[in-house]
């Protein structure tokens, strides 16, 4: 028996199977029944056109179809537009005092994870370098506040804490688990308290201003100590440059930050830069006027500042030369299509001050 091949089968003829001529038109396109969009679908509005005889009924109703779609996108565009009026930018948010009390616990006990990883032995400066972002994301922006009302504030809430570490003594103070009783001025205290009658509209309107502008003067604390314990831990690792930023976050919010002016000043002055330098040496100005006279960091600072300004000297010669180079090597570039260079050019001081310049083979 011969073997088969290929050339006994059939040959495929593709115009067997093109669909016939009155299926191309556009006529007997799917119409709703079928394959209505999704769009049309979804608003309830999609015409069927099993009842359209001729392709001019099918078109007129197509063209109808459009009107609808239209009008809901016109209705769609008045729906954006009035939802975007009700948009809130992350900064302009209005957190209630709560919400950033509940804000700043979190800050705090992510900073708290942070200076026990810090203060582990041995040190784990990685993980609390993400301990510490973790802490800046979760407190809300800083606000700007009155100088005048922060430093009342301040005061207020000094004397606020004070009690409440004296009240803490006293509570730890006494004989294991026996129950204390309470004093007779504690017992008078509790019971005046209990007998204030409730605050007015405009006492209950004061606490909350004086509870808000707490909160806020312990958000930018806790910011500034955060971006501090971060550089700090940039320093270990030897990461300057983002210590330098970090310290830089810090000093925005408290311009005289002793922590903040010092690391950044120690970093800038191991980084080396001209910039860094002249940043240190004010840094360091700075901190001579701040510090007390006793301050261990005194005598230190005091080297630097004598060093900085030989080293600054140095760094903007290199600057200068280095500038200069490259300004001789474009010149050079362009006087080498007529024959010359730089050096055809000598440039001489004259008894005025000014400088004249010759042209020499």
């Amino acid at each position: 028996m011969p073997e088969a091949s290929f050339d006994d089968l059939p040959s495929f003829d593709a115009r067997k199977f093109e669909p016939p001529s009155w299926a191309k038109d556009s006529f007997h396109q799917w119409g709703a029944k079928n394959g209505e969009s999704s769009k049309s679908t979804a608003n309830g509005k999609s015409k069927k056109h099993d009842h359209t005889t001729t392709k001019e009924e099918f078109n007129a109703s197509l063209e109808k179809e459009g009107d609808f779609e239209n009008e809901d996108d016109d209705d769609d565009e008045e729906t954006w537009e009035d939802a975007k009026e009700d948009l809130v930018e992350p900064e302009e948010a209005a957190f209630s005092n709560a919400e950033l009390r509940d804000l700043l616990d979190k800050a705090s006990r992510l900073k708290e994870e942070g200076n026990d990883l810090f203060k582990n032995k041995p040190p784990k400066y990685d993980e609390a370098i993400v301990s510490y972002l973790k802490a800046i994301d979760h407190i809300p922006p800083t606000p700007e506040l009155d100088a005048l009302e922060s430093e009342k504030e301040k005061e207020r809430i000094q004397m606020k804490n004070k009690e409440r570490e004296a009240e803490k003594i006293r509570n730890l103070s006494g004989s294991g688990g026996v129950i204390q009783e309470v004093t007779e001025e504690e017992a008078l205290r509790i019971e005046q308290e209990a007998n204030e009658p409730p605050p007015t509209e405009g006492e209950e309107e004061d606490n909350q201003k004086s509870e808000r502008l707490e909160v806020q003067l312990e958000i930018r604390e806790m910011t500034k100590a955060v971006w501090g314990n971060l550089a700090a831990c940039y320093i270990a690792i030897k990461d300057d440059k983002k210590a330098v930023e970090a310290c830089t976050e810090a000093l925005k919010i408290d311009p005289r930050y002793v922590k903040g002016l010092h690391r950044r000043a120690t970093s800038n002055e191991r980084i080396g830069e001209l910039t860094g330098l002249v940043s240190a040496k004010d840094d360091y100005t700075l901190l001579q006027t701040l510090l007390p006279p006793s301050s261990p960091l005194l005598p230190p600072i005091r080297r630097s500042l004598n060093s900085l300004p030989e080293r600054i000297k140095l760094k903007e010669k290199e600057q200068m030369d280095e500038m200069m180079g490259k300004l001789k090597d474009l010149g050079n570039s362009l006087l080498g299509n007529f024959g010359l260079s730089t050096d055809n050019f000598k440039f001489e001081k004259q008894d005025n001050g000014g400088w004249g310049m010759q042209f020499q083979r």
